[in-house]
């Protein structure tokens, strides 16, 4: 479950749709924001995991209209 703070990688996973080392390759690229909780994890904002699929929704579009 969701915390105050964001989910965790495999949840924010599962909601994209991709699987976990995907999205920790795009972290460690910078292509998705992610905030580290004083305990040292990783967790997604819901408003970021949102914009990342609407990123990849336009580009899924964009590729098929090539």
């Amino acid at each position: 479950m969701a915390d105050l703070l964001g989910m965790s990688e495999a949840q924010a996973a599962r909601v994209v749709g991709v699987h976990p080392d995907t999205l920790k390759r795009w972290r460690r690229r910078g292509a998705v924001s992610y905030v580290i909780t004083p305990g040292g994890r990783i967790r997604y904002k819901p408003e970021q995991l949102r914009q990342l699929i609407a990123a990849m929704g336009v580009e899924a579009q964009l590729g098929k209209k090539i």
